[in-house]
């Protein structure tokens, strides 16, 4: 047992080259979980004895040893058993971990900070102190297939082991492998990729094509729309409080319509305006889960060939199964009966590790010559082998049958609530949005949904949006209804007693 806590506390490199040596603080906040006050007392003593004059310094062997012993004289088998887990998980305290995120991140984002997370397991997380949620955000979208996955980890490791990068223009294996599985769920004439990292740089990416392709830059882009961060992408994202530091809000070439009005956009396209037309099937991010409606989709496609518009899906978000309506519904394109132009498509592609690309037909790619483009690490081989192996996965699971079947139950359960602060229920597949009385009620929600268990981070305005894993089953959808329940009866009866 003593052995076992000192290879958690002093790091045997040569098996863990990612992790260093435990930190006295971490010890402590651990500590502070298993055992009794007069315990933690005792061992804090010791500090001087030990010679820790920095508590966030990584302990040395010699520090290491004394205190393993020290502990192994004071804790239960179990205690010690649970101490190892947690140190293995992560030798840095929680507040350390925060600390320097605080001090160094560039916050070009809010920083989530209520919870440090560092083990997964199918749909359930683990934080920091060991305890676990179910997981209903999937990280955007990127973990379909699960938090952790040990296929993809062992691909992983055997890639890196072998060949562990080269640039996108030089043929490779890995690549060869997965372009012999993939084409199989793509729709119909999208047979040609350029290999991304992120989707932002998907979506510029694809406005270059689309720019190339038809000698016009003028595009429709839709109120309501989000395609991420990178500069092209945000050009055509609507709300205009993430162009506008950024000088995006004054291009003359981007023309924003109202989602679901196709007079709107074939005012444009019969202006000559714009060639380039580009959308989100299901508005996640920025709309809280809005959804095209089928007869504006089949519109717009028609308008597109009657004007020779090249139609952008972006599918970062909603690819991969996730908007399912049957079985065999890889895209959102496909519930809605059409075959873009150009489609963006990531999030779950590499089952979370990051790998995107652009798809389109081989008349619009040979608009694009050598030079035009590159990238040093799209489609990279440890990015091939993660999506061939997420590929395979996601049809042996019959991920797009599990999807019908969850939406079902999970919206059926939310019905039955008859929940007062349920004001709306939006979703296709598993991209669920609920509509609560008013924004300030969405933290409260999901700080109460933890207490269940459940943990919940996306949101727009008043939308908690829910995008779990696809893999979720049947068993930890209702684990999730319960919690939600439980929640919005909490919620109900503070907001009752506050009334009266």
């Amino acid at each position: 047992m003593k052995e076992n806590l000192l290879k958690s506390i002093v790091n045997c490199r040569a098996k863990h080259p990612e992790r260093m040596n435990a930190t006295f603080e971490r010890i402590e906040e651990v500590l502070a979980l298993l055992a009794e006050n007069n315990l933690l007392n005792s061992f804090k003593t010791q500090t001087k004895t030990w010679g820790i004059k920095n508590k966030r310094s990584p302990l040395t062997k010699t520090q290491g040893e004394k205190i393993a012993e020290f502990l192994a004289s004071h804790l239960s088998p179990r205690q010690i058993r649970k101490m190892s887990r947690l140190l293995h998980d992560a030798e840095i305290s929680t507040r350390e971990a925060i600390d320097l995120h605080e001090a160094f991140k560039i916050p070009v984002s809010q920083l989530e900070k209520d919870l440090v997370f560092v083990r997964g397991e199918g749909v359930w997380k683990t934080d920091t102190k060991g305890d676990k949620y179910l997981d209903m955000d999937s990280n955007y979208s990127a973990t379909n297939l699960g938090m952790a996955n040990p296929e993809i980890a062992r691909g992983l490791f055997n890639q890196a082991t072998q060949f562990i990068s080269t640039k996108e223009d030089r043929v490779h294996i890995p690549r060869a492998r997965f372009i012999k599985v993939i084409h199989k769920i793509m729709p119909k004439g999208l047979t040609h990729f350029f290999w991304q990292n992120s989707g932002g740089e998907a979506v510029d990416k694809a406005i270059k094509i689309a720019k190339a392709y038809t000698g016009q830059k003028g595009t429709i882009a839709f109120e309501g729309g989000f395609h991420g961060r990178t500069h092209g992408a945000l050009a055509v994202t609507y709300n205009q409080k993430y162009r506008k530091p950024f000088l995006l809000h004054q291009e003359d070439w981007v023309h924003f319509v109202p989602y679901n009005d196709t007079n709107a956009v074939e005012k444009v396209l019969q202006s000559g305006q714009a060639k380039i037309v580009i959308l989100e099937l299901v508005q996640g991010e920025e709309a809280g889960i809005r959804l095209a409606e089928k007869s504006f989709v089949k519109k717009l496609r028609a308008l597109c060939n009657q004007y020779k518009a090249v139609l952008i899906c972006d599918e970062v978000q909603s690819g991969f199964g996730r908007t399912a309506t049957k079985p065999g519904e890889w895209w959102a394109c496909q519930t809605y009966g059409i075959a873009p132009d150009i489609m963006t498509i990531g999030k779950s592609f590499g089952g979370g590790y990051p790998v995107t690309a652009v798809v389109t037909s081989p008349e619009i790619s040979r608009a694009m010559k050598p030079g035009y483009d590159g990238s040093t690490f799209g489609g990279n081989p440890m990015a091939m082998v993660a999506a061939f192996i997420a590929i395979r996965q996601m049809q042996e699971k019959d991920l797009t049958t599990n999807v019908v079947a969850r939406n079902r139950q999970f919206v059926d359960g939310l019905k039955k609530m008859h929940s007062p602060l349920i004001q709306k229920i939006r979703s296709l597949g598993l991209m669920i949005g609920i509509d609560l009385p008013a924004k300030q009620d969405v933290q409260k929600f999901q700080d109460t949904l933890k207490q269940h268990g459940v943990h919940s981070s996306l949101s727009t305005e008043q939308t908690v949006r829910f995008l779990p894993p696809l893999i979720i089953s049947e068993n930890e959808v209702e684990f999730a209804l319960k919690g939600i329940a439980g929640t919005l009866k909490k919620m109900a009866a503070e907001n009752l007693a506050l009334i009266v």
